[in-house]
C-alpha cells in the first residue's frame, strides 16, 4: 500500500470512529431514564386529580427532558460566586445605561400609565426590564415545561419547583398563552418580565386591555406586571431605593449589629434577617456614613439598612424600604442593588435626552 493511500484509509478510520462516538452519544441522549419516567407518570397523575385536560397534559409533557445544563446553571449562580464589583459592572453597564435611558423616553405613555396606576416610578419599573431581559432582547429558548421539571426532579429545590410545574400546566390548560410561547430562561423564568408560572397566575396583569397577560410581546402588559409585583410587596412611590456610602475607618464590621439592635424595619424587610440592623438616616449619619462624594445624608429621617459590599473597599449601601420589594423580585442584595443603580442611572440619561 503506497503512502498516501494508507493516509487516506487512516482518515477514513478516524472519520468513522467519530461518527461511531456520536452515534452512540446520540443513542444515549435518546434514552430514557427510568426513574425521571416514573417520576413525570406521577406528574400526570397528579395533574389530572387537579383538573388538567388530557390534551394539555399530553401537550405538555410528552417530550419533557431533564437537562443537566439547568442543574449546572441552578449550582453557579452569579449572584452568589461573582464579587460585588464584577457582578454589578456586569449589570449596570454603559449599554445597559444608555439602552435604558432611551427606553423610558421610547416607551414614555406605557410606562407613565404603569406608574400611575401602581405607584412605582417608571425608572424602577424600566430598570427591572433591563436587568432581566435587556428591555426585552435577550431571546428566551427554555422550554418553560423541561427547565421547571428538571428543577422538580431535583433534590435541591423539588417541592418549589414541583408547584411551577402544575403553575405552568394551569396557564396552557387555561388558554392563557400558547404552548409555543411559554419559552424562558434556563429556570423556567417566562417572558420579558421573568415572572416565574405562580407569579404569573397572580400577578401578570393585562394592562391594554385586549384580554391577554402577554407578557412575551405586549410591552404594556410587561410594564404594568413589573409595576404590580413591585406594588403588591408595598413599594411606595415616595421614597427611593438607596445609595451608594462611603464608611468611616473599620465601618465595615463596626457598623454591624444584629437587626433587634435598631428600629423595627418595615414588614416586607423582616423576611430578610442578613440585612442586619435598620437606624435612622440621621443616625448613621451620626455613626460617620456619608455620601460618596464625602458630604452629608440627605437630612430626611427614614429607616435605613447598610449593605456591605467586597471587603477593604470603604464603601457599602444605605438601602430604604423599597429595597426589600426588589429583593422579593430577586432576594439577593447584588440582584437589588443592580436594579437601584440601573434606575438612578437611566433617569439621568433620559433626563439628558429629553432636556437636548
Amino acid at each position: 500500500m503506497s503512502f498516501a493511500s494508507f493516509l487516506r484509509a487512516l482518515v477514513l478510520a478516524c472519520f468513522g470512529l467519530s461518527y461511531a462516538v456520536a452515534g452512540q452519544e446520540a443513542t444515549e441522549a435518546q434514552q430514557k431514564d427510568p426513574e425521571f419516567e416514573a417520576w413525570l407518570e406521577a406528574v400526570r397523575v397528579e395533574a389530572r386529580d387537579r383538573g388538567i385536560s388530557e390534551n394539555t397534559i399530553e401537550a405538555a409533557l410528552t417530550d419533557v427532558t431533564p437537562i443537566v445544563r439547568v442543574i449546572k446553571r441552578d449550582r453557579n449562580q452569579p449572584e452568589v460566586k461573582q464579587t460585588y464589583a464584577r457582578y454589578l459592572k456586569a449589570r449596570v453597564s454603559d449599554w445597559r445605561k444608555s439602552k435604558g435611558a432611551q427606553a423610558i423616553v421610547d416607551n414614555a405613555e406605557s410606562l407613565s400609565a404603569a406608574a400611575q396606576k401602581y405607584g412605582v416610578q417608571e425608572r424602577f419599573i424600566a430598570a427591572i426590564w433591563g436587568v432581566e431581559t435587556n428591555y426585552g432582547t435577550v431571546p428566551l429558548t427554555y422550554s418553560v415545561f423541561d427547565a421547571v421539571a428538571t428543577l422538580a426532579y431535583d433534590k435541591r429545590r423539588g417541592p418549589r419547583f414541583r408547584r411551577e410545574l402544575f403553575a405552568a400546566l394551569e396557564i396552557l390548560d387555561k388558554g392563557m398563552t400558547s404552548f409555543d410561547k411559554l419559552k424562558g430562561s434556563w429556570a423556567g423564568a417566562m417572558g420579558q418580565p421573568q415572572f416565574m408560572p405562580e407569579n404569573y397566575l397572580k400577578y401578570a396583569v393585562d394592562m391594554d386591555g385586549d384580554g391577554e397577560r402577554d407578557i412575551w410581546e405586549n410591552r404594556a402588559d410587561v410594564q404594568g406586571s413589573i409595576a404590580n409585583y413591585l406594588k403588591s410587596f408595598g413599594w411606595r412611590d415616595d421614597q427611593t431605593w438607596g445609595r451608594k456610602v462611603k464608611l468611616p475607618a473599620g465601618g465595615e464590621t463596626s457598623l454591624i449589629a444584629p437587626q433587634e439592635a435598631g428600629v423595627e424595619p418595615d414588614r416586607q424587610c423582616k423576611r430578610f434577617k442578613t440585612m442586619n440592623v435598620w437606624r435612622d438616616l440621621q443616625d448613621w449619619q451620626a455613626l460617620g456614613v456619608r455620601r460618596l462624594d464625602g458630604t452629608d445624608l440627605p437630612s430626611r429621617s427614614i429607616p435605613a439598612a447598610l449593605i456591605v459590599g467586597d471587603e477593604g473597599d470603604g464603601e457599602g449601601y444605605l438601602v430604604y424600604r423599597n429595597f426589600c420589594s426588589i429583593m422579593r423580585y430577586n432576594p439577593s442584595f447584588k440582584y437589588a442593588l443592580s436594579v437601584g443603580l440601573l434606575s438612578d442611572a437611566i433617569q439621568a440619561g433620559a433626563n439628558e435626552i429629553s432636556s437636548r
